[in-house]
């Protein structure tokens, strides 16, 4: 059965509304999924807001959800005779009923001295985090009943909790952009985009250090495109299969997950001696780090590209040149511009690199590739340092908005190139 994007909620109030389908049993299923989802939406919202209902609240909600399950252990027991399935029942059962024993006994304040840590975990914290587990679980297994243990419930079950989880993954990114568009919005004038950096900060804008980021950006993607496409290219159409190529993708994928800090040291090492701080050290650099995604998802678009279509070609007396350029590329271009936009994306919003190979705080309009620049992750790092001797909050959140910006704003780019040149096989 395909749910076809509905929510499971939908199917579930079909069945309610059947006049043949409403019985007694299902009814208490129907009240344990609603309590447990609750239960789970009642977790997230306390940890969001920072709030606790309360010992007799938190108590007789989780002895109430333990009776429901208790009766659905009898349902499943006796009248659908499932013995080894309500083991996970049971155990589910139990924990509730410690838990609605123990965790109002929790101090306001859990400290973790003991661990040598000097924190402490605060008990509405702990209390949201059991609330969303035990409402995951609770909807996941008061399904099942419902459903009579089929396959069927399996789906129902899952569905919900990827749905709950895709929730729970969102909620950061929106805290993450409304605080950037309350706190960063009333910054974004004409005159920060226009003038330079003035008063460590407090005073000026960004409009140089736009320029620079700029300027990374287009110089990246001259240098890793180009050779990130080619090397894709080389390794999928003409590379044998063997454990020299097998080592460069492993290097590859290794060189995707290496942290910018790193990538910065070695360009700290390797090109600064020889150029300077300057656009040229940058550029090489964040050309290093964006290489490897371009690579990889150039060649994952390569692999899209049917082989039919190349034997075809073969086929007709075209060379393999001829064949790549001419009917393995142009189906693959929108798979590659996406690998490529992603990977300039990345390299826009990087700190760390620049930090040590281009960017200066204060700098003039760069004449050469051998100028430094100003850049708006290196501004908003060292006005980072400046709150609280300087006023310069204000500024500080304004350039982290259009940093976010300009990074979700070529994410975008990506998904819309990636949606309008799709071609379907």
């Amino acid at each position: 059965m395909k749910l076809r994007g509905s929510f499971f909620g939908k199917e579930i109030l079909k069945n309610i509304f059947k006049k043949r389908n409403f019985t007694v049993e299902k009814t208490f299923c129907y009240i344990a999924i609603s309590l447990s989802s609750f239960c789970a939406l009642l977790g997230f919202f306390s940890m969001a807001f920072s709030f606790y209902i309360g010992d007799v609240a938190l108590r007789i909600f989780l002895l109430f959800i333990g009776l429901l399950f208790c009766y659905l252990i009898y349902y499943s027991f006796t009248t659908l005779g499932k013995r080894k399935e309500i083991i996970g029942f049971t155990i589910f059962t139990f924990v509730v009923f410690i838990l609605a024993y123990f965790l109002p006994l929790l101090p306001p304040e859990y400290g973790l001295q003991q661990y040598d840590v000097d924190a402490s975990v605060l008990k509405f914290i702990i209390v949201s985090i059991v609330f969303i587990i035990v409402g995951i679980i609770g909807a996941s297994f008061a399904m099942k009943p419902l459903f009579k243990f089929t396959t069927k419930s399996n789906q129902f079950s899952a569905y919900f909790i990827l749905t709950f989880s895709l929730v729970f993954i969102l909620y950061p990114l929106f805290v993450i952009l409304s605080n950037l568009i309350v706190n960063g919005s009333g910054g974004i004038t004409l005159n920060f985009l226009t003038e330079n950096v003035l008063k460590h900060g407090a005073e000026g804008g960004v409009s140089y250090a736009i320029v620079g980021t700029f300027i990374v950006i287009i110089g990246t993607a001259l240098i890793a495109i180009p050779l990130g496409v080619a090397s894709a290219i080389y390794l999928h159409e003409y590379a044998k299969s063997g454990p020299i190529v097998r080592l460069i993708r492993i290097a590859t994928d290794i060189l995707q997950g290496v942290p910018s800090i790193v990538f910065g040291l070695f360009g700290f090492a390797v090109f600064v001696p020889i150029f300077g701080i300057c656009i040229l050290s940058g550029i090489l650099v964040m050309g290093f780090m964006t290489l490897p995604i371009i690579i990889r998802s150039s060649e994952e678009a390569l692999m899209c590209v049917p082989r039919s279509l190349r034997e075809g070609s073969y086929a007709l007396g075209a060379t393999k040149w001829q064949t790549i350029r001419r009917v393995v590329i142009p189906p693959a271009i929108p798979g590659i511009l996406t690998g490529s936009v992603l990977g300039l994306g990345r390299a826009a919003g990087e700190t760390a690199p620049i930090i040590f190979t281009a960017s200066i705080f204060i700098a003039p309009p760069p004449t050469s590739i051998f100028s430094p620049i100003q850049s708006l992750s290196y501004h908003l790092y060292i006005l980072t340092k400046y709150i609280g001797a300087y006023p310069v909050d204000q500024n500080a959140w304004a350039t982290a908005l259009l940093l976010m910006s300009i990074v979700l704003g070529m994410n975008a780019i990506a998904i819309i190139i990636r949606e309008k040149y799709r071609v379907e096989f």
